[in-house]
């Protein structure tokens, strides 16, 4: 059975497609190995009504099952005013900021609220079956800590609030950790999205 992921982020794809690999019977394709390229503005108010346009789109043009997420964090000591939700990269209605800012914005927004606080990442989440039924979740990850201070080793790949959150499972920050600790602090949620996918898709098996 042949699965859209409606994703152009690589590193996403291959996550998802790890993820699926004890599914023998799916085969995991993504816009760019079918030679698509659709525009779909993401102006819903949910992580979940943002995950079901693309999971739409993606599944009227190609009628392939098609999977579909958004994400949003939400920080517990900052108020509802202050929630990054789905805009992390977008601080005061700005969308132009550097990397450098948008970090200097939350380290300065925490500094207010004792330099910490827990989070944690939300997902919306989207199947599209074959018959064109949506069905969705949302899923919570794994709390983490949040903190003012900045960790050693940067990584080029990751969040640009990798460098200030802190795996509390792991005790690492989440740009140190290694590749079984992030599997590890996943794991949740690698769970939820594998038994909604194979409930969707063999529910007539």
């Amino acid at each position: 059975m042949r699965l859209l992921f409606a994703t152009g982020n690589d590193y996403k794809f291959n996550l998802m497609k790890e993820r699926l690999s004890k599914f023998e019977d799916i085969e995991l394709v993504n816009p760019k190995m079918l030679g698509l390229n659709i525009y779909v503005e993401e102006n819903g108010n949910t992580a979940i009504e943002n995950a079901v346009l693309k999971a739409k789109a993606y599944y009227d043009a190609t009628k392939l099952p098609t999977i579909a997420e958004d994400s949003g964090l939400y920080i517990d000591k900052f108020s509802k005013d202050e929630q990054p939700g789905l805009f992390v990269k977008r601080v005061n209605g700005r969308e132009d900021l550097s990397d450098s800012e948008i970090l200097k914005y939350y380290i300065d927004k925490l500094a207010m609220h004792d330099g910490r606080s827990l989070a944690h990442y939300y997902s919306g989440f989207c199947i599209i079956d074959s018959d064109g039924v949506d069905h969705t979740d949302t899923i919570e990850e794994n709390e983490f800590l949040l903190t003012t201070k900045k960790c050693k080793k940067v990584s080029l790949n990751g969040s640009v609030l990798n460098c200030i959150s802190y795996d509390l499972d792991a005790g690492k920050y989440f740009d140190e950790r290694t590749e079984e600790e992030i599997k590890n602090h996943y794991q949740n949620l690698d769970t939820r999205y594998c038994d909604l996918i194979y409930n969707v898709l063999f529910k007539e098996c």
